[in-house]
């Protein structure tokens, strides 16, 4: 085993200095920034390790096939042999299947059609989905085919192989990745994390980012307040230069008055800009999710605070003009003119808007703000274009940042969303009861990955059950997929009577859940419409901080609070690939009944070896009742472990910014990284 390893090790070592001629597809972009080398690393691991073998093919062609990495070049099968062998494809999708955990279905579907047959632009299309290939395979393959002899049947890989394609793949990919990076910015590990510790992940002040101060709003982290302070101070810069007041001036009867109402229309045209930056921000399919990896909750706080600047450019806006037309005794006449009174009702709109959105009022009447929230904003941008059609019709293009902003609004709730709902369709919920504080909610024949946002018709009087995003995973074999009140992945099945799809797991509280209650005791299905797929790596062309390891950061620590283990699963998933690094969970739950249910659907039991738990290449430890303390914890694990850490939780508020503290304080002398998967609205 050693000599293997030494040899796939070496063979790694003396690959780049044999030169290849690579042909593909081209790519849009700079590696690591639009263009992704090998993703799904799984994947191409488990092809680069299946194309080993020669095949027989129809057309009577046999060969053996080549990576980039190899030293020494046979005639490899044609693309249309390996995109119509059977043995090839069932072998193929064996491995991805085993080693692909924690992938959405729809991505290696994708990677399947794209690259069985190769990486050319044009070539023949597989014969057979990914999923039906899968299926094809009767009898799951317990020997490995010999590497010398054709292969003719279904083959478990070696892993020695597989270890040693992943890592050349991944590790190349990687340094790539680092080599575009660093021609921006060389900046060495332990410095981006101790940056990182000091100015970008703690909060402004205390330790509370996650908990909120006083029960009324979120601290901002150091990086998102950077951001905040920013707005603030361009809008304020933008509000106060460039004046050139001409004089004698047939417009204004002194300069003061000038300078006055010339302010009261710039700020209101700025607050016309800072309506569709708000819009924006407030977007689920925002062309910003697009091209950063910023998350959703990051949007929603910056859109919190944009909308606060644009009350308040309106509000001083009409008070400006308020007090000039009082003062000329003109008020009465200009307060009967439609565009006053418009302009009157898209300030008082956006005026209660505000202290309506405080959280208390947030978390305790959420539909119904959800709701008011969505007519005061839709009055305000009507009141908006009104006020400026009846003043100047369309004269100037002062409307054009309101137009904007309905454009941005219609193209997220009137086509993204209802696209995403109509691909997956009406489904069908089924409800179970975990224990006296979490249900199961499985939703058969939906593959989601990242965040996912559920819909129940036919329970409350809004459609929506809840806008929250719910988090769901895919597990390995026959029973899989979890879900949490946070970020999503992907979809398996069940149980024997359900059909693969996704599974999500919620606390019990008031409200909703209340109602999905009553079905869990007849056990029927309730209609469901699932809007997905959310989240930075699922949208986002710029590679996001996910909590996977990496040559600089090999190791993984999870944490999960409850059912915040489903937002760590695809973290776990993804661990697997490198040849040194660890992977560690430490998992707070409050009832053991949910670790069984979710030990259950991922299909492990908790085996003990040498004093810790072992989920596969997973050193588990789960605390059913007492909490951790995560500074001993932490400064344990952190102190054992070589390489740099990622560290990612995911769970309640409190546990999360204890976790933050700690890795902050950390991180200033030690190389981490912190991912969280919480969801704060």
């Amino acid at each position: 085993m050693a000599a293997k390893r030494c040899i796939a090790v070496l063979a790694l070592l003396l690959a780049p200095t044999t030169a290849h001629v690579s042909t593909g597809r081209p790519g849009h972009g700079i590696i690591g920034y639009g263009i992704t080398m090998y993703g799904p690393g799984c994947a191409y691991a488990c092809r680069s390790t299946v194309s080993a073998w020669m095949l027989e093919c129809d057309d009577g062609e046999e060969g053996t096939s080549h990576s980039h990495s190899s030293g020494m070049e046979m005639a490899a099968p044609s693309p249309l042999c390996y995109a119509t062998n059977d043995p090839f494809l069932q072998t193929l999708a064996w491995c991805i299947s085993t080693h692909c955990q924690g992938v959405s279905v729809s991505k290696l579907e994708k990677y399947w059609q794209l690259n069985v047959a190769g990486r050319q632009t044009v070539q023949p299309s597989p014969k057979y989905s990914y999923q039906v290939a899968l299926a094809k395979v009767v009898e799951p393959p317990t020997t490995i085919v010999d590497s010398e002899e054709v292969l003719n049947t279904t083959s478990l890989i070696d892993e020695e192989s597989y270890l040693a394609n992943a890592n050349g793949n991944n590790g190349f990919e990687a340094m790539e990745i680092l080599a575009e990076r660093y021609g921006f910015l060389p900046l060495p590990q332990s410095l981006v994390s101790k940056f990182y510790a000091t100015v970008i992940d703690p909060p402004v002040f205390g330790k509370y980012h996650a908990v909120p101060v006083l029960g009324l709003g979120f601290i901002p982290t150091r990086g998102q307040a950077l951001f905040i302070a920013y707005i603030w101070l361009i809008n304020i810069f933008l509000s106060a230069a460039g004046w050139v007041v001409l004089w004698p001036n047939s417009w204004y009867s002194d300069r003061n008055q000038a300078l006055k109402l010339m302010l009261a229309n710039r700020i209101g045209l700025h607050s016309f800009v800072n309506l569709a930056i708000a819009v924006l921000f407030s977007s689920r399919n925002n062309l910003l999710l697009f091209v950063t990896n910023w998350s959703y909750s990051t949007y929603l706080l910056v859109h919190r605070w944009v909308g606060v600047i644009c009350m308040l450019q309106a509000c001083l806006h009409s008070v400006i003009w308020l007090q000039d037309y009082v003062a000329l005794n003109a008020h009465a006449a200009e307060a009967a003119l439609e565009y006053w009174y418009w302009g009157i009702i898209a300030t008082l709109a956006l005026s209660i808007m505000t202290p309506l959105a405080v959280l208390p009022l947030r978390r305790k009447l959420y539909e119904l703000f959800l709701s008011t929230h969505l007519a005061l904003a839709l009055l305000s941008m009507i009141g908006c274009l009104l006020h400026i059609y009846y003043r100047f019709e369309w004269q100037w293009g002062y409307e054009t940042w309101v137009i904007i902003a309905f454009g941005f609004w219609g193209f997220d709730r009137v086509f993204a969303r209802p696209l995403r709902l109509v691909k997956s369709g009406v489904k069908k919920a089924y409800v179970t009861v975990v224990d006296e504080d979490y249900l199961k909610i499985n939703i058969p024949d939906v593959d989601a990955s990242g965040q996912a946002f559920l819909y129940f018709p036919t329970l409350t009087w809004r459609s929506s059950s809840s806008t929250r995003s719910l988090n769901a995973w895919t597990a390995p074999s026959e029973e899989h997929d979890i879900e949490k009140s946070g970020p999503a992945a992907r979809s398996v099945a069940v149980s024997n009577d359900i059909a693969p799809g996704v599974v999500f797991y919620v606390r019990r509280q008031g409200g909703l859940t209340a109602h999905l209650m009553k079905h869990a005791e007849f056990g029927r299905g309730i209609p469901v419409l699932v809007e997905a797929s959310y989240g930075p790596e699922q949208m986002s062309i710029v590679a996001p901080p996910t909590a996977h390891p990496t040559l600089q950061y090999p190791n993984v620590i999870c944490i999960a609070g409850g059912v915040g283990i489903t937002g760590v699963l695809p973290s776990i998933s993804g661990s697997k690939g490198l040849l040194y690094g660890k992977t560690k969970l430490f998992w707070g739950v409050r009832t053991a009944p949910l670790v069984r249910s979710v030990e259950q659907i991922l299909g492990v039991e908790t085996a003990t070896r040498g004093g810790k738990s072992q989920w596969g290449h997973v050193e588990v430890s789960v605390s059913v009742g007492p909490r951790f303390n995560f500074n001993e914890v932490l400064t344990a694990e952190i102190a054992a472990l070589k390489g740099g850490t990622t560290v990612v939780v995911c769970g309640p508020a409190g546990m999360a910014d204890e976790v933050r503290s700690v890795v902050t304080t950390l991180g200033k002398t030690n190389t981490i990284r912190f991912v969280t998967e919480n969801f704060f609205w």
